[in-house]
Order: C-alpha cells, then structure tokens, then sequence
C-alpha cells in the first residue's frame, strides 16, 4: 500500500473487488496515523486512543470474513515510536505513513460473522 493510503477500506476495497469472501493477512511498514485499542467486555464496548505519528508496524495480522454478506476486515498490530516503546491492539483505522507491505492468503471457506448477543461481537460463525 501507498502513503496515505486508508488501510481497512483498502483492504475492503481489494476484497470486493477480487470477490475475496475469507482470507488471513499480515502486514509490516509505516504508518501515520492510528486508532487502536482493547475491548470491555462487561461494557461491551471498544476504547481507541489515536496517535497521529509516524510509527513503525512492527506486526499486523487480521483476516476477512463476511458479514451481513460484505468483506469485513479484523485487524490488530503492534506498533513503535520512534523511542522503541511498542504498543498495539484492535486497529479501528490507520493510514500508511511511507509503506505497508501486505500478504493476503484467499482461504477455500465461506465462513461469516454473526452477532454473539452475549460477547456483544460479530464472531466468526463457524457452523457448530
């Protein structure tokens, strides 16, 4: 991916367009702006923090399913400031800040996510 590049609507993006149902993916480069952060599972909700900083990606890994029939990208990574302190978790956005180099796996599956009213997620449906 290019500088500038919104990373979860790239991959979105890509998915639809090579009719990519499920694959995994890992991902190494720079980035220039991120949202990430944890979820609360008493609360049932997400907290983001964001850092609108060149950092480097030290290791990103998500995967696509589909839910409510479109590609939907779950991605978490690790990242470094420039003192080396690495942080990370659930990436809600993030935009490349020099390159990002991505490998995406297709995976032979139709699997898709569906609300798990307990969790308070869309989880992967594995049909069990």
């Amino acid at each position: 991916m290019d500088k500038g590049e919104n990373v979860i609507e790239s991959i979105t993006r890509f998915s639809k367009a090579e009719g990519i149902q499920n694959a995994h993916f890992s991902a190494i480069g720079a980035v220039e702006f991120v949202s990430c952060g944890y979820y609360s599972l008493p609360e049932k909700k997400y907290y983001f923090k964001q850092y609108d900083e060149m950092l480097e990606v030290v290791s990103a890994t998500g995967n696509v399913m589909l839910k409510d029939g479109q590609p939907f990208i779950h991605l978490h990574a690790v990242f470094t400031n420039t003192d080396n302190t690495a942080f990370g978790g659930h990436v809600e956005a993030m935009r490349v800040g020099v390159t990002l180099e991505i490998i995406v796996t297709v995976l032979d599956s139709q699997l898709s996510r569906e609300l798990d009213e307990n969790i308070g997620l869309h989880l992967i449906n594995c049909g069990s």
